[in-house]
Parts: structure tokens; C-alpha cells; sequence
């Protein structure tokens, strides 16, 4: 009878293992479809190396990661920090050393993983000094720790053939022999053993990784807003198993900084809606990952915030919307990118609304990159009408569309007619984060206006899940069928460069949108980036009516177009903008080898909405005019 019982459970534990093992694998085949579908298999083999890929921002704002210096014969990094004498006075050795060696294909950076050290202070050191190569500023030393430095004044030297370390060791007047060695391939005396004239670099220590005290609530707060069940985006991070199911993704995610998708650069502006990681959480986090996610807490707060979070959503669903709408997009294809798709979706609206909020939950949010409602003054046909009429489209330009042009004729049509005929009362109503059961709400006294007898049009972009699916969306909209006293209505502008054109192979290739110039004084409330697989960032510059040179007023150095990053940054203090200034934007693309979401290098890149095969650069600017 035992050994039946005994045979009997452990049945049951591989049949459960096996289930869960098909799930895991489910679940990263729906992850590889959704955010890793361009990822080239060589980039994730790179894992197998001494040195896993991590990202950081430079004391410029510029962002690096370590995976894309893949096509250099190697990689130098000397740790640094204010007022390092070693460094200070070898600036003009490494100036030289950058100089010899950048010709010959090896890449140089300076690591600052000293938190009293302040952006502005590294700024200054630099200039100071006239440091020839970027500062990668790592205020949470997690890249400090990886790399194995533990002073000033030492270098790691990292072949991208195989991410091995090839040297670890001081940074002295001699470093050019290991320089030489590294191009002649001959093998390199370890220096790690040998005594080090650096200064110590002070880790700040940790004290627990306590995951019901420490680990859970940083989850709790940063991840559980879209990684759970109820919300459908994965991994789901909704308790301790499936946080430990995905920990080595985990880590990945925070070192090369994709996860939480946010990417402003905190130099310029803060955001009511930043959700990035603080150093300290990076370092907790890291630490608890290498440690291997232990838990000896009886306690899973995941679960209980987890809770709390579907009672708020409850909460929320009783909340009555003054208006709502349901559409469905029918046999979404299993792979693939797809093409933008329009649909009407309701109208003419039966009275007017002042909306102050709106939430969009679709029943498969994996397959919603995102949907954008216009409001427009006539029915979907009408546009129709005109695309075909101006813009010639033939079923044969239809079969061979490649580019993402001819949905592009539609959208032209609707924005050249609303510009001309209703400039004050139309815009293009942003749904961001579509399908994701997140409501989102303007500050008080801010409201969209949308009058009676408008029409609902759809821009819905959609991506495979492995098979047909449909994919059916609510919009919720929330407000007043009066108008509010003293409320200020949003203006929507964009800037683009619909003229673009990216060289094949460009690594880092530069892009400027056409300029905008209000005509009233206006306040910029929030901003929301929009580029394709190749873009890597994004800035908005303001020159002034008097001002001689522009002003960066937001910057996103780390733009991912999987995750979105870049969208909807609210701001803080609404940024005031004089009539008569200047807005433009300018965004970085990468279309070489090295960027592991790039589906074709050799391709001439132009502007579309093949996500694929065509680029944009475009900055959406949402503002209030003051004298309103």
C-alpha cells in the first residue's frame, strides 16, 4: 500500500512538473512573438560568455549597451570616480590610447560607479579633464560588481567574439602592451592578483534581501501593474513561483535596463508616471537574482498586492463611463508584423463630452501594440473618398504595399481635412497602452472636448500570438456631458520627418523633424515618442522667440519599440512654451547588425508604417493654450 502511495505522488509530481514545464514554455513562445520575435539567435547566444549584456547612460545622456559593440575587436572599460588622481592624470594617455586604437577597432569607456558622484559633477570632471571617451555613469555599481572592479584606476578588456575577459587588471602608463597583445591575439598575463594603486570603490551594502520585507514590494510596485494574470501581459510576476520561473530573464531585463519600460533621462524634466527602477531597488534586485531568488518567508506579499490591485480594477469597473465602445479585430494573423488597420467605431457621438479619463481593456493585451481612437468631424467613407481620389490607390499598389504607404493615404486624408476645416475642436485622441486594463486620468481642470455628432475612428496595430486569433477591445470613457467651469481643454501637435531616409548598415544615424512654431503661449503637459524597430532614442528641443541656442526639454536615450518605452510621459510641472518658439525633435536610428531587433540591415530604410520595413520619427506634444 505504501509503495502504491508513494508511486502514485510521484506520478502526480511529474505530471504537475511536465505541466508546468509546457507552460513555462507557452508562455516564453507567446514572449518571443510579442517583445524577442527580432532577436537574432548569435545576439542570445552571447549569454555563454564571461560577461552577460547590461546598459548604461553616459554622462552625455547617451545610451550604450555592451552586446552592440558586437562588431569591435574589443571592449575597454576603466573604472573611474571624481577626483581619482591615477585617472585624472592619465586622461591625456587615454585620449592617445582612444586615438591609436579607436582606428584599429577597439571601443573604450570610463565606468563611474560612485554615487556621490552627481551628473552634473561627472559632467564637470570630464570637461575638466577633457575626457576623450564616454563616462558610463552606474550609480547602482551593479555593472561594477559584474565586471569585478573593486578600485579606481583598473580596466577589464572584453573580446565581443566570445564576451570572455581577456584582461582584468590596473590601468597604468603600460596599458598599451596589453592593447597590443589583444590585436595579435597573443594570450595576456592576469593582472587581478597584482597589487592595485586605485582608490576603493565604496559598495554600498545591503542590508536584506528579505523577500517578504525588501524583494516583494518592489515587484509589487513596479511589475504588477502589467506582469499578472488579470492584466495578460507576461511573464506573469503575480507570486513568489513565478517570480523564481522567471528570474534569469529578470535580471537580464533590469541589467540591460528594458524592464521597467522607462527610458527618460531624469536630467531633463520628471514624470508623474516614472516607474524606473531607483539604484538601490537595481541593487537589491541583482543581488537577490545572484543569490538565487531565495525565500524563506511564510509570507508572498506578491499575492495579497496582486489582490488589492484586481479590487481597485473592480473598483474602477463601477465607476460608470458617460460613454463606451466594444470593437473587435477579426483573424489577427499568427506572426509576423501587420499592417496599421482603420475602422470606424462609433459615431455620430449623440452629445458632447468633456472626457477627464479613459481605460481600454482588450481580452488578449499580448496582441495590442497599440490602438489610437481619432475624433473626427465625418464618417470613416468620407476619407475615403478623398485618399482615392488624391492618392490614386489601385489594387495592385494594394497587393504591393511593402512599405506600410497605403493605410498612410487614409490617415493623410483625415489630417489634412480636420487641419483645414476644424483646427480647435479635433485631434487625434491617444489610447496608449492599449488593452491593458490601465486607466488613465488628466490632472484636474484639464478635459478633452469631443463635440456632439463626432465620429470614432480606429488605428489599431496589432502582432501575432502563433495563430488567428480575434482580439476584442472596450473603450471606457470618462467625464461630463456638461462643461466643467474653468476647465482648460488639451490641443494635440506632432512633429515628424516624413521625408526620412536611413542608409543601409548605419549604426547611429541622425534624423530631424520638421519644426513647429505655436502661434499662442502654450503649456506642454505630456509628451509621447513614437519609432520602429530601429529607433534607439528620441529628443524635443525648444528655442525660444530671444533664446540663441535650442534647450533639451525631454530626452529618451533609450527608446525599445517592443516595450514602447518613450510613451506618454507625464509631467510634473507643465513646461511653458512662449508663441513664436521653436519645436523639433531628433531621433537615432540603428540599422546595422548590431541591433538585434533589425529584421533586414541591408535594407534603405524610409518612412511608413511597416513597423518592419519603414521607420517614423515622431514626437506627439499634448498642451493647453493659456489664454483659453
Amino acid at each position: 500500500m505504501t509503495k502504491k502511495i508513494f508511486f502514485l505522488g510521484a506520478m502526480f509530481v511529474v505530471v504537475c512538473g511536465s505541466l508546468y514545464f509546457f507552460k513555462i514554455k507557452k508562455d516564453r513562445d507567446h514572449m518571443q512573438s510579442y517583445g524577442y520575435g527580432f532577436m537574432r539567435d548569435n545576439y542570445l547566444s552571447h549569454a555563454r560568455g564571461d560577461v552577460q549584456d547590461f546598459a548604461l547612460l553616459d554622462h552625455l545622456g547617451i545610451f550604450h549597451t555592451l552586446f552592440r559593440d558586437s562588431d569591435a575587436k574589443a571592449v575597454v572599460f576603466i573604472s573611474q570616480a571624481n577626483d581619482c588622481k591615477i585617472i585624472e592624470n592619465l586622461s591625456p594617455y587615454i585620449t592617445e590610447l582612444k586615438n591609436k586604437y579607436g582606428e584599429q577597432n577597439i571601443v573604450f569607456y570610463l565606468l563611474n560607479s560612485n554615487p556621490k558622484d552627481t551628473r552634473t559633477d561627472i559632467i564637470e570632471e570630464a570637461q575638466k579633464f577633457s575626457f576623450a571617451i564616454p563616462v558610463l555613469m552606474d550609480p547602482s555599481q551593479v555593472v561594477a560588481q559584474h565586471l569585478g572592479f573593486s578600485k579606481t584606476a583598473q580596466a577589464v578588456v572584453i573580446s565581443p567574439e566570445d564576451w570572455k575577459i581577456q584582461f582584468r587588471g590596473d590601468f597604468d602608463e603600460n596599458f598599451a602592451k596589453v592593447l597590443d597583445s589583444v590585436l595579435k591575439n597573443e594570450t595576456i598575463p592576469d593582472g587581478s592578483e597584482l597589487p592595485s594603486k586605485g582608490r576603493l570603490i565604496d559598495f554600498a551594502p545591503i542590508k536584506s534581501l528579505s523577500y517578504e520585507k525588501v524583494i516583494a514590494p518592489i515587484l509589487a510596485n513596479k511589475c504588477l501593474s502589467c506582469h499578472s494574470e488579470s492584466v495578460g501581459l507576461l511573464p506573469y510576476l503575480d507570486s513568489y513561483d513565478k517570480v523564481k520561473g522567471w528570474a534569469s530573464m529578470a535580471k537580464e531585463t533590469i541589467l540591460t535596463d528594458r524592464m521597467p519600460p522607462w527610458s527618460s533621462d531624469p536630467l531633463y524634466g520628471s514624470y508623474m508616471n516614472d516607474i524606473s527602477l531607483t539604484p538601490e531597488e537595481k541593487r537589491v534586485l541583482v543581488k537577490w537574482l545572484n543569490a538565487g531568488a531565495p525565500n524563506v518567508d511564510k509570507v508572498d506579499p506578491l499575492v495579497s498586492a496582486n489582490e488589492k490591485l484586481n479590487f481597485r480594477r473592480q473598483t474602477l469597473k463601477r465607476l460608470k463611463p458617460i460613454y463606451s465602445v466594444k470593437y473587435t479585430e477579426k483573424n489577427i494573423p499568427p506572426g509576423g508584423l501587420i499592417e496599421y488597420r482603420y475602422a470606424q467605431i462609433a459615431g455620430p457621438i449623440p452629445y458632447d463630452m468633456w472626457i477627464t479619463g479613459h481605460q481600454s481593456s482588450s481580452t488578449s493585451p499580448r496582441q495590442t501594440h497599440h490602438e489610437v481612437i481619432m475624433v473626427t468631424s465625418k464618417p470613416i467613407s468620407f476619407y475615403e473618398d478623398i485618399a482615392k481620389r488624391h492618392y490614386d490607390i489601385n489594387d495592385s499598389e494594394r497587393k504591393n504595399n511593402v512599405d506600410g504607404v497605403v493605410p498612410l493615404y487614409l490617415l493623410h486624408a483625415i489630417n489634412k481635412y480636420e487641419i483645414a476645416n476644424n483646427p480647435d475642436n479635433y485631434m487625434r485622441f491617444l489610447l496608449t497602452g492599449g488593452g491593458m486594463k490601465q486607466p488613465k486620468f488628466h490632472r484636474p481642470g484639464l478635459v478633452i472636448y469631443i463635440p456632439k455628432g463626432s465620429y470614432f475612428i480606429l488605428e489599431g496595430h496589432y502582432m501575432g500570438t502563433g495563430k488567428y486569433e480575434d482580439a476584442t477591445t472596450t473603450f471606457d470613457f470618462y467625464g461630463h456631458r456638461e462643461k466643467p467651469v474653468r476647465a482648460k481643454h488639451i490641443r494635440r501637435h506632432f512633429v515628424t520627418a516624413p521625408n526620412l531616409v536611413i542608409p543601409a548598415g548605419a549604426k547611429n544615424y541622425t534624423v530631424s523633424t520638421n519644426t513647429w512654431v505655436p502661434n499662442k503661449n502654450i503649456h506642454i503637459i505630456n509628451f509621447n515618442g513614437h519609432l520602429h524597430m530601429r529607433g534607439t532614442s528620441i529628443r524635443t528641443e525648444l528655442k525660444g522667440p530671444i533664446d540663441k541656442n535650442p534647450k533639451t526639454i525631454i530626452s529618451v536615450p533609450n527608446y525599445f519599440y517592443g516595450w514602447g518605452t518613450g510613451s506618454y510621459l507625464v509631467n510634473k510641472e507643465a513646461i511653458a512654451v512662449k508663441s513664436g518658439s521653436e519645436l523639433k525633435a531628433t531621433c537615432h536610428f540603428d540599422n546595422s547588425t548590431q541591433n538585434p531587433y533589425n529584421p533586414d540591415p541591408t535594407k534603405i530604410i524610409r518612412f511608413g508604417q511597416r513597423v518592419d520595413r519603414s521607420e517614423m520619427c515622431i514626437m506627439h506634444i499634448m498642451y493647453t493654450v493659456d489664454e483659453e
